[in-house]
């Protein structure tokens, strides 16, 4: 017996903005992620973005984070 959710499954399906106007109201409730929502309204909110300006050079060394190092004792259990 398999478990789970079958392969390619999505709960999401996609239609137009304007099919959905034929089903819905512009007054009525509709759920949305609440994630989704909030980067959509900081999307509108925020500037745009230059994309000339944030491309990645190549050739530019890669700075990498720098963590603290993790101290740690091995015992043995016999």
């Amino acid at each position: 017996m398999k478990r789970g959710r079958p392969k390619g499954y999505s709960p999401y399906a996609e239609i137009s903005y304007e099919e959905l106007s034929d089903y819905v109201g512009k007054k009525t409730l509709v759920k949305v992620c609440k994630s989704w929502l909030e980067d959509l309204i900081e999307g509108t909110q925020a500037e745009p973005m230059n994309f000339h300006e944030t491309q990645i050079n190549p050739n530019s060394p890669v700075e990498k984070e720098e963590y603290p190092k993790i101290e740690y004792e091995l015992t043995t259990f016999e």
